[in-house]
Order: C-alpha cells, then sequence, then structure tokens
C-alpha cells in the first residue's frame, strides 16, 4: 500500500473514533453540523475515489461510504433524541 493509502486509512480511522467519543460532547450545533459535513465529504471523497491501494477490492469503495453515512445517519438520530441503530 502506498503512502497516500496509509493516509486515507490514517483520517479514516480518526474520522472513526472522533465520531465514537467527541460527536456526543458537541453540544453546539455549528460544531455537530461541521463534523456532520466533515463525515458526508469523506463520504464522497471515498465513493468517487476509493482507497488509494486497494482497488482491486471494489467492495471497499462502497462499503467505506456506506459505513461513515451510516455514522452520519446515527448521529443525527442520537442528537434528537433516539437510540443509536
Amino acid at each position: 500500500m502506498s503512502d497516500a493509502g496509509t493516509i486515507e486509512l490514517l483520517v479514516l480511522v480518526l474520522v472513526l473514533i472522533a465520531n465514537r467519543t467527541l460527536v456526543h460532547a458537541l453540544r453546539a450545533p455549528a460544531l455537530f453540523w461541521a463534523f456532520q459535513a466533515l463525515v458526508m465529504g469523506l463520504a464522497g471523497w471515498f465513493a468517487w475515489h476509493g482507497v488509494t491501494g486497494l482497488e482491486g477490492y471494489g467492495v471497499v469503495r462502497w462499503l467505506v461510504p456506506g459505513l461513515l453515512v451510516f455514522h452520519a445517519v446515527q448521529n443525527v438520530v442520537v442528537r434528537q433524541g433516539g437510540k443509536k441503530l
């Protein structure tokens, strides 16, 4: 895997960790929606470009963005007082 692929995976892991730990502490609506925009932008990036170094695995191109969109939807549900999906 190239350095770009390693950086992409590191960014993905950091965003998922932040999603799990920090998103619940984001009380200000602007910060919450900015983070949601980051997650959705990253989902779009991975859907369009895929993960560098993993081009041979077509499922990765849709699984990673799907995971990010799932987390974004879950964040909105939890923010509105619902339970985690």
